[in-house]
């Protein structure tokens, strides 16, 4: 039976979903009552009308960019990235990249478009001579690696393409780089004669064909729908673009809304103009809203001709084009001085959700973080323990625990789990899997079955199947990747009030189990010896990175990493190991644990503790930990953000652990940090902050015979050694 669940779906992150969204924070009666998602192949989008000014080096390229996350999560709606490779209009579905598919009720179409490869120049793009402005992230970087051949002596660059847009960037080029020859490939019939002449005056040849002397080249050649739009050709139009009614909605798809690149209004008919999407925002905010309700809708027709400027980029004063239909005016100083201002307007409408990167953080504005961040603070954990007679717990934690063992196997197992980190259901279940895992590998051993206690938010029962079959998906497919099972669980319906976006409101808790056979044995935390080093796989910073996400504060550079490593399994580490020990017939790890909710310091605390226990058992000396405080890798960012004040809201709870340490004397400090004479006092409180972040999916710590370390380098990092 097919469900009628209530979920709007915005698919892409182009101007116009933006807007929307930015429309429905400052509005919010205009904003629907469902749960709305926003599937975006990028985190950030690139403000378009500012790209040629990023080439140029005119502005930076943080300087165009809108961040789709944080404004996602700023009007409380779930942000998936991913890419779209089809929908089916007719069983509301969604498919995506490497992921299950997504149903939805109600949809706005705003992918945007990429560029359009003709068969003369496809070869060349396979071979990597070619390249397409579009993805601009890609496109960027590829320019910026030609920038080492800004010489007359270098073969010619060549953009290609009559438009405003191959005119922009040409111009953009020839100020970014001095020297290079440039060459336009264009139809120059097309181009009005006022271009032509600044080209000249920029020393940007213009061409017909393609030259013979040429390096690489850039293709601005036009838009292209997707390939899995192309099946849908009798409700597109010549270009690729969806037809859509004068209420902007797909002609035999009701429901389904369509703007910016990738439609086109069948009756008025206009080609892709920037300014469409701000002029169409009033009348699509309440269309959507109509449609919901069961209401009718209102037309919309777009002007005949937009303003189109261009930027010439002129060596000294900024000058730009103007361009109205076939009258061309330019360049001129005021041109451009109006393009800046309504750049700058635009752009500015978001950078709201920025001030914060600018200001110190207040204690009582944050809000309390999620994932493994949400954990009881140590301190009352043990109290608690020890209060219910469960001292061993509190005095030899592991993270594992054998739960059956014969002559040859040793079964191991965990429990896991946090509220929902992440606002996409399916990633987040992902996560969880990964993150309890690390208990199992922490000990040595790989993943074997998984149970999972999922708690859903009470909302309407065709969402909640979907977030729940969303939950399971997730679960299943990282279990399976790391080559175990999913065998069995229980659900129960939370009862704490939840707000959108309703993911959010997901708690799902892991029971985690791992075989060892052949006799193998387990990894504990108790095994450090004197002269053993110190050694763990990943950087830190993922409490810090989340705390200011809940800021709206995104780094992008830490995001890509962080969630690259969120979603990576380390089961590759712990099978690398033991075939190093099988090869040479040694047991390489003394002692092993993770670090998650009590960050690295809190989590060593519990190694020294442990492995002291053990030693007093056996009447040998405590040992102790030294540091290398310049040697623990952050994520890119990270340093800033705590220098901005921000932090988990378990770090105090954590600094309480580090503060009993150092109340010691100095001589009977368990941990103590070399070359604490290169850092000044500031850079030590701020690496200390580091070392007290709770970590989701953190990095594994091992502390072995310095003999070993060379095996390991590769993934593996030092960070200090133990001593009496």
């Amino acid at each position: 039976m097919q469900m009628t669940i209530n979920h709007l779906v915005l698919i892409g992150g182009g101007h116009t979903n933006v807007l929307l969204m930015r429309k429905w924070l400052m509005y919010p009666k205009l904003m629907p009552e469902i749960p709305i998602s926003i599937i975006s192949r990028d985190t950030d989008l690139v403000y378009s009308a500012m790209f040629p000014s990023v080439i140029s080096k005119s502005i930076s390229l943080d300087d165009s960019l809108i961040d789709i996350r944080s404004l996602a999560k700023k009007v409380r709606i779930s942000f998936i990235k991913n890419e779209v490779t089809n929908i089916d209009f007719y069983l509301k579905k969604i498919s995506l990249k490497n992921r299950p598919s997504i149903d939805y009720s109600k949809l706005v179409l705003n992918y945007g478009s990429q560029t359009k490869i003709s068969e003369e120049f496809k070869d060349l793009v396979n071979k990597q001579i070619a390249f397409p402005i579009k993805p601009f992230f890609k496109a960027y970087e590829l320019i910026k690696k030609e920038d080492k051949y800004d010489s007359e002596t270098e073969q010619s660059f060549v953009i290609v393409g009559s438009g405003l847009a191959a005119i922009e960037v040409a111009f953009a080029l020839r100020k970014r780089w001095g020297k290079r020859s440039l060459k336009i490939l264009c139809k120059s019939n097309k181009v009005d004669y006022k271009v032509l002449k600044s080209f000249y005056i920029s020393n940007i040849e213009v061409v017909g064909k393609l030259p013979v002397d040429y390096g690489k080249i850039l293709l601005c050649t036009g838009n292209s729908s997707p390939h899995w739009v192309q099946k849908y050709n009798s409700e597109l139009d010549p270009k690729g673009r969806f037809l859509t009614t004068q209420k902007l909605r797909l002609k035999s798809f009701l429901g389904t809304f369509a703007t910016g690149d990738c439609a086109v209004i069948e009756s008025s008919k206009r080609p892709s103009s920037g300014i469409l999407a701000v002029k169409v925002l009033n009348i699509l905010a309440t269309n959507i809203l109509k449609e919901i309700k069961g209401e009718s809708l209102k037309k919309w027709s777009p002007q005949k001709f937009g303003l189109q400027i261009v930027n010439s980029y002129p060596r000294k004063l900024p000058k730009a084009f103007a361009f109205y239909g076939d009258v061309v005016i330019g360049p001129s100083f005021l041109i451009w001085y109006l393009k800046n201002k309504i750049d700058e307007g635009f752009i500015k409408k978001f950078r709201v959700l920025d001030s914060n990167m600018n200001q110190k953080v207040k204690e009582d504005e944050m809000e309390d973080c999620r994932g493994c961040a949400a954990k009881i603070p140590q301190s009352i954990l043990n109290e608690t323990l020890r209060s219910a007679q469960l001292e061993n717990f509190a005095t030899s934690p592991e993270d594992s625990v054998e739960i059956y063992k014969n002559n040859q196997d040793i079964i191991l197992q965990s429990v896991d789990g946090f509220p929902a980190l992440i606002s996409d259901p399916w990633l987040n279940a992902k996560i969880t899997v990964l993150h309890a895992c690390s208990d199992l590998w922490a000990c040595g051993v790989k993943l074997s079955s998984v149970q999972a206690l999922i708690s859903l938010p009470k909302v309407g029962k065709d969402f909640q199947s979907y977030l729940f079959s969303q939950c399971l998906k997730g679960i299943k497919t990282a279990v399976e990747e790391q080559g175990g099972q999913l065998i069995g669980g229980h659900t129960f319906e939370s009862r704490s009030l939840v707000d959108q976006p309703y993911s959010l409101g997901i708690d799902i808790s892991l029971t985690v189990q791992g075989v060892l056979k052949n006799g193998a044995k387990p990894w504990f935390k108790s095994g450090m010896q004197k002269g053993d080093i110190i050694l763990m796989s990943r950087p830190l910073g993922v409490g810090i990175f989340f705390a200011a996400q809940m800021q709206n504060i995104n780094l992008k550079d830490s995001s890509e990493e962080i969630m690259r490593n969120l979603v990576t399994s380390q089961q590759p580490l712990i099978e690398k190991i033991y075939l190093l020990q099988d090869k040479y017939g040694e047991t390489f790890i003394n002692a092993a644990t993770d670090v998650t909710g009590y960050g690295f310091i809190g989590h060593l605390k519990e190694m020294i503790d442990s492995s002291n226990l053990l030693r007093k058992d056996n009447n040998l000396d405590p040992i102790r930990v030294l540091l290398d405080l310049l040697a623990f890798k952050a994520y890119p960012g990270v340093f800033d953000l705590i220098h901005k004040g921000i932090k988990s809201s378990l770090f105090e709870s954590n600094k309480e652990i580090f503060d009993q340490i150092i109340s010691e004397k100095r001589n009977n400090r368990i941990i103590s940090f070399s070359k604490t004479n290169k850092v000044n006092i500031y850079s030590f409180k701020e690496r200390i902050s580091l070392l007290l972040d709770p970590q989701t999916c953190g990095p594994l710590l091992i502390s072995c015979d310095p003999k070993y370390e060379s095996f390991l380098k590769d993934e593996w990092y030092k960070v200090g050694e133990v001593i009496n």
